[in-house]
């Protein structure tokens, strides 16, 4: 069993790379918040604020990282290419702006988010989970988790679909679905990259590769 401390360690491991994707995902929402100083009907929306650099720079840093990740299996890391492409599609093209129509560019930048966040949920839900249900413990604790945010992604995204159209408007349902569902991502990938100590037993923190 690889450990860290071992002189043939990656530098940068796979709970680096979780631990970062994670506090991009958490941060986004913020960032783009504070930077546009709108009142934003989606994330995506301040693609046309001041804050389009940081929301293009940051998809097209998440993108990186989903490609570089392979997870444990063949399907993982195909799983994980599909999520980067989508990642790329939205920072590629954008989503419809207000007062116009939407055409082949918007339906790209949907296709490109359903395409993430359904991989996103695939991994909360089926490989997160997988390698720590049952286990008892803080894994167990850690399973629950990974139920709760893959749930909520999937809760996100029904209800972008679902909801009409004006009170998607009025109360910025895309916006506040979008920022729960990259919450959500985010705290699993976090708990995921085992930096989190309640949440660890002190052993785990020494394997590289497992659960």
């Amino acid at each position: 069993m690889a450990i860290l401390n071992k002189p043939d360690a990656p530098i940068f491991d796979y709970r680096t790379l979780r631990l970062s994707m994670g506090v991009i995902a958490l941060s986004l929402p913020i960032l783009v918040t504070l930077i546009s100083n709108q009142r934003l009907e989606s994330i995506s929306a301040s693609y046309y604020t001041n804050a389009r650099d940081i929301f293009v720079g940051l998809m097209f840093v998440v993108a990186a990282f989903l490609f570089a990740y392979n997870g444990w299996t063949l399907w993982q890391a195909v799983a994980s290419k599909f999520a980067a492409l989508g990642a790329a599609l939205l920072a590629l093209f954008p989503t419809a702006c207000k007062g116009c129509q939407p055409g082949l560019v918007s339906n790209i930048h949907e296709v490109g988010a359903a395409t993430l966040f359904l991989v996103l949920a695939y991994f909360c839900l089926g490989p997160f989970r997988e390698k720590t249900k049952g286990r008892g413990g803080k894994k167990q604790l850690r399973s629950h988790i990974y139920l709760c945010c893959g749930c909520l992604i999937l809760l996100s995204m029904l209800l972008i679909v679902v909801t009409p159209a004006q009170i998607k408007q009025d109360y910025r349902v895309i916006f506040w679905c979008e920022w729960v569902a990259l919450s959500s991502f985010g705290v699993a990938w976090i708990v995921a990259g085992k930096y989190l100590s309640p949440l660890v037993h002190p052993d785990e923190k020494l394997v590289l590769f497992g659960d």
